[in-house]
C-alpha cells in the first residue's frame, strides 16, 4: 500500500477535537528498532508501516506514564508521522501531565514545518523558526500546569482553533510575555483553573481577554463565570481591568518583591474592606466578626482565602481581631471593636412603701454593672440616677419619694473599654412603678343598727376598698370598692362592737398599688 503524504490531516474542533501532524514527521534520534510488520506496537504506541518506509503512530496505551516521550525512531526508520486520533487522544483524554520528543531531543521538522517541545507541550512555527509565528498544537490533557513558550501569535492550533479551551485538568496557567494575542475563545472552559499569571510586559489588551473568554466555562448549556480561579498580574494592567470588570479575584505582583515568597500573592491590605458591626454583644464567649472583604466585585471567603483570630473577649470592654490571608492572600489587618453588654432581661419594680419603689432584673454576663434611669416628663428625657457596680447586683431601692406616685424607669448594663470609655447595653427594657398611696384617714359613726364610714380623699388614689370585722380577731371582710368617700353599713345588731378599715389603691399598666389602712371601732345602737 503506498501512502499519500499530505502537509494537514484533519482540523481541531473547539471542545474535544484535534489537529494531525502533518505526515513524514522526521526524529533525530538514535535508532531503537522493532520488527517490520505492517501494524506493531513500540514502548506503548501502536503504529503501521508503508511501503515508502515511513511509519505513523496511531495509538498510546501506557496512560500510567506522567511524561510520554515520542520516539524518534520505530521500525528502523526516522521518517514519522502521528496520526489525527493520536493528535486528539493527547489533546482530549490523556491523563499525561507533558509530552516529549525523544530521549535526548526536543526538535523535529517535517518539511517546511517545525516542532518542538517545550515544558511539556508540542508547538508548531513555519520556515524552522522558532522564534516567529509559533503556535501550540499539542496539550496533553493530564496536563495541571501550563507554561506557555515565548514568541507565541495566540493560543490558536495552526487551523485557527483553539487548543487549551476545555482542558478539565489544568490548574495553572503561565502567560509568556510577548504573545501577541489570545484568540477567540481561547481560554474558555477550564472548569478546575485556579490561577493564570500574566507577565508585566505583555501586549494583551482588554479586547483579547474580552474575546478569551478567560474565566467562564460551559454548564448545563450555558456559559457560567467560574469563581474559583485568580488573576495574577500587574497593578494597572489589562489583566486587572479584566478582572475588576468581571468580578474575578485579583492578585497584584509587586516589583519591590520579587524575589520573595510572598510574590504573586496580594496583600490584604490592598483589599477593600468593610466592618459590617462595630459593636458586639458579650454573651461568655468568643465573638465573631462580621465584615467584608472584596478583590474586586468578588467576596474573599474564610478558611479559603483568610483566618481570623480573636482577643479573648468574655468579658464587657474592648477587643481586637485579626484577619491573616491564606491560600491567595497574605498579611494581616488587625481592627478593633467594642464589647458591649446583652440588654438587660427580667426588669420589673414594685411599690416598697409610700416613699420607695424596688426595681429587680437579670444578671447580665460580662457587666460590670448597671446604671438606672428615671423619666423626667418636663425635660422628656432619662436621667441618670444610679450606677450600681459588680455583675450579680440585680436590684435598686430607690427612695425619698411621693406617695402614690407612678415613675418610670429604664436600665442598662454597662462595662469599661480602652480609655474608660464606657460601653452600654444597645437597647434598654423599661417599666411604670408606683409608690403605695397613702393611708386613709376616715371616721365611723355609729347608728340604729348601722355605721357609717366618711374618709377624706388620698392624693393618686382611683379608688377605695371598706373592710370590716366582727371582732378584735376576727377576720376582714371587704363590704365595698368604691370611688367615693363614704359607705354605710347596715344590718349590724345593736350593742355589738365592728372595727372597720378603708384601703385606697391605685393602678399602673394593670397592676394594683394598694395603700396601707388603719383600724377603728365603733359600738352600734
Amino acid at each position: 500500500m503506498k501512502k499519500i503524504v499530505s502537509g494537514i490531516l484533519a482540523l481541531t474542533l473547539v471542545f474535544g477535537g484535534a489537529a494531525a501532524l502533518p505526515q513524514g514527521v522526521f526524529f533525530e534520534e538514535s535508532a531503537i528498532t522493532a520488527s517490520a510488520e505492517q501494524y506493531g506496537s513500540y514502548y506503548g504506541f501502536g503504529y503501521t508501516s508503508y511501503d515508502d518506509g515511513s511509519v505513523m503512530l496511531t495509538g498510546y496505551t501506557e496512560d500510567a506514564d506522567k511524561i510520554v516521550t515520542i520516539p524518534s525512531v520505530v521500525n528502523g526508520t526516522n521518517h514519522i508521522s502521528l496520526s489525527s486520533d493520536l493528535v486528539t487522544y493527547f489533546n482530549t483524554k490523556s491523563p499525561a501531565e507533558g509530552l516529549k520528543i525523544g530521549p535526548d531531543y526536543e526538535v523535529f521538522t517535517s518539511y517546511r514545518d517545525f516542532y518542538y517541545a517545550k515544558d511539556g507541550v508540542v508547538y508548531i512555527t513555519r520556515d524552522g523558526d522558532t522564534r516567529v509565528d509559533s503556535s501550540p498544537f499539542i496539550v496533553p490533557y493530564g496536563m495541571i500546569e501550563l507554561t506557555l513558550a515565548n514568541n507565541l501569535t495566540d493560543l490558536l492550533n495552526p487551523y485557527g482553533m483553539p487548543i487549551i479551551a476545555n482542558h478539565k485538568n489544568l490548574m495553572y496557567i503561565n502567560m509568556p510575555e510577548d504573545i501577541e494575542s489570545l484568540g477567540y475563545y481561547s481560554l474558555f472552559n477550564l472548569p478546575n483553573l485556579k490561577r493564570v499569571e500574566f507577565p508585566k510586559n505583555m501586549k494583551i489588551t482588554l479586547a483579547d481577554l474580552n474575546e478569551s473568554q478567560l474565566g467562564y466555562c460551559f454548564v448545563n448549556g450555558s456559559s457560567v463565570k467560574n469563581t474559583s480561579f485568580v488573576i495574577s498580574c500587574y497593578k494597572g494592567s489589562a489583566a486587572e481591568k479584566y478582572a475588576k470588570q468581571h468580578g474575578f479575584r485579583c492578585w497584584i505582583i509587586d516589583d519591590d518583591n520579587t524575589n520573595d515568597e510572598d510574590n504573586g500573592l496580594i496583600d490584604l491590605s490592598e483589599m477593600d474592606f468593610t466592618l459590617n458591626k462595630t459593636k458586639y454583644v458579650c454573651t461568655g464567649r468568643a465573638i465573631k466578626p462580621s465584615f467584608t472583604i472584596k478583590n474586586g466585585s468578588s467576596v474573599l471567603q474564610e478558611d479559603l482565602d483568610y483566618t481570623v483570630s480573636v482577643n479573648p473577649s468574655e468579658q464587657v470592654g474592648s477587643t481586637s481581631f485579626t484577619v491573616k490571608g491564606i491560600g491567595s492572600y497574605t498579611g494581616e489587618i488587625t481592627k478593633k471593636i467594642d464589647v458591649i453588654p446583652a440588654n438587660v432581661t427580667g426588669f420589673s419594680g414594685s411599690a416598697y412603701s409610700t416613699s420607695a419603689t424596688h426595681l429587680r432584673w437579670n444578671r447580665v454576663t460580662g457587666a460590670e454593672g448597671y446604671i438606672v434611669y428615671v423619666y423626667n416628663s418636663k425635660a422628656k428625657t432619662y436621667k441618670r440616677i444610679a450606677v450600681l457596680n459588680g455583675e450579680n447586683t440585680t436590684e435598686f431601692f430607690n427612695w425619698s419619694l411621693k406617695a402614690g406616685t407612678t415613675y418610670k424607669y429604664a436600665i442598662k448594663a454597662f462595662g469599661i473599654a480602652g480609655a474608660n470609655k464606657e460601653v452600654t447595653s444597645a437597647k434598654f427594657p423599661t417599666v411604670n412603678v408606683s409608690t403605695k398611696p397613702e393611708n386613709v384617714d376616715f371616721k365611723v359613726t355609729a347608728g340604729s343598727k348601722k355605721a357609717t364610714v366618711k374618709w377624706s380623699k388620698v392624693t393618686g388614689a382611683k379608688g377605695y376598698r371598706v373592710y370590716y370585722k366582727t371582732s378584735k380577731n376576727g377576720k376582714w371582710q371587704a363590704l365595698t370598692t368604691t370611688k367615693n368617700t363614704s359607705f354605710t353599713k347596715t344590718g349590724l345588731k345593736s350593742g355589738q362592737t365592728y372595727y372597720f378599715a378603708v384601703k385606697a389603691y391605685r393602678k399602673v399598666d394593670g397592676v394594683t398599688y394598694w395603700g396601707g389602712f388603719d383600724t377603728k371601732s365603733v359600738k352600734v345602737k
